[in-house]
């Protein structure tokens, strides 16, 4: 049957979220029982110094759910915890760790998160065989492999890149013949992305001329860059988180590169977007995918609802967060049971979704049937420049 779920305006409401706290010691359960469980738990994982818009989003929606009644009756619950800690970026090994105990020890219906890629990669198999839904936050389709228990939100790497990379090449778009690249290392979700490009803009006609890469933190790119100056690439697909894109961006400007410079979900984190340079004129004319805009005519409400809440506008994450939750719900509802396997095949099954962003359906992959919206930088602001159906 065909699903829809719509937002509800609501009055400031306190939210309290259990942060990263250490969960007590129980025994292993069996699946939740749905005539047993006074409030259905669900496990968040959250890095605490990257894109928290995602468990703000979520905490939007289960307030939302709570405030209807919850589902099955019962309240929702959140249990969240930090898989980063002091280290520079989310741990693997830690979020496998942070899965198991929300499964065994705290017996949560399901898990939304984590975000980075390689964390869900890894959280995959734990989840496929202790048989609890995931929908991480993450986009490279390698996610989805571990099993039909993992649920992508966003649009998976490989259309976004390929989006933005018949974008570049569109003759009344930017009309690009030759590209360079450079991404980030050791990264599921960038190498997935550039792979993605690169194919999609040599299918189209372009030209890849250089393909850089560099680790996260670099403070210098001298070399990477010269080397992409000396091909004098119409565009540059630049594969990275904050801060390092500002790190290659200003650079690249610094020495004279002109090329336009081309982006992915990662890079809608407004807050850290414009805050990171003390100038951030490097970033203008810049163009990337994401999962959502603040001015898309259907998500008016949520956007309005968040801000009550948080006082911020909510970005791709956030929306990716709040939709996960919300369609976590909708499957609980539709299974009428916490059964991780029913929910499960509910989840697959759920068609015409419309909340912060709109999905058509799930496809074999788990992988969401969606819009992928190309923002662009201008004025030191990110503006919708247009949505693109899926390829």
């Amino acid at each position: 049957m065909n699903t829809k779920i719509f937002l509800s305006l609501i009055a400031i409401i306190v939210i309290s979220l259990t942060g990263c706290e250490r969960v007590k010691q129980v025994i292993v359960p069996d699946a939740p029982s749905t005539d047993t469980v006074s409030t259905v738990k669900i496990g968040v994982i959250q890095p605490s110094g990257y894109y928290t818009g995602f468990t703000q989003g979520a905490a939007l929606a289960r307030t939302q759910i709570n405030d209807r009644g919850g589902v099955l009756g019962k309240s929702i619950e959140f249990i969240v915890m930090d898989n980063q800690g002091a280290r520079l970026v989310p741990d693997a090994a830690e979020s496998v760790r942070i899965a198991k105990t929300l499964i065994e020890q705290e017996d949560v219906v399901a898990i939304l998160g984590p975000i980075f890629s390689n964390n869900s990669r890894q959280v995959g198999p734990v989840v496929q065989q202790l048989e609890r839904p995931v929908i991480p936050g993450s986009a490279s389709p390698s996610v989805t492999a571990a099993g039909d228990y993992v649920f992508l939100v966003v649009p998976s790497t490989s259309v976004q890149a390929a989006v933005m990379a018949q974008f570049a090449t569109d003759p009344s778009e930017l009309g690009a013949t030759t590209a360079a690249t450079i991404r980030q290392t050791d990264s599921a979700y960038t190498e997935s992305l550039t792979e993605a490009f690169e194919a999609k803009f040599r299918e189209q006609g372009g030209e890849i001329v250089a393909s850089e890469v560099f680790q996260i933190d670099d403070k210098t790119l001298d070399a990477q860059l010269t080397r992409i100056k000396a091909v004098s690439a119409d565009v540059i697909y630049l594969a990275g988180v904050i801060p390092d894109i500002h790190l290659v961006m200003a650079q690249a400007r610094e020495i004279g590169i002109q090329a336009t410079f081309l982006g992915m979900d990662s890079w809608d984190e407004p807050q850290k977007l414009f805050t990171t340079l003390d100038d951030s004129t490097p970033l203008e004319g810049a163009y990337f995918t994401a999962n959502f805009s603040p001015e898309l005519p259907n998500a008016a409400q949520f956007v309005q609802a968040y801000r009550i809440l948080f006082m911020l506008p909510p970005d791709s994450m956030a929306a990716a967060g709040y939709d996960a939750m919300s369609l976590l719900a909708i499957a609980i509802e539709n299974a009428q049971t916490l059964d991780p396997a029913a929910v499960r095949d509910a989840l697959s099954h759920i068609t015409d979704y419309i909340g912060a962003t709109l999905i058509s359906h799930y496809d074999a992959d788990r992988h969401p049937v969606k819009n992928v919206v190309i923002n662009t930088i201008r004025n030191g602001q990110i503006k919708l420049y247009k949505v693109v159906e899926p390829l």
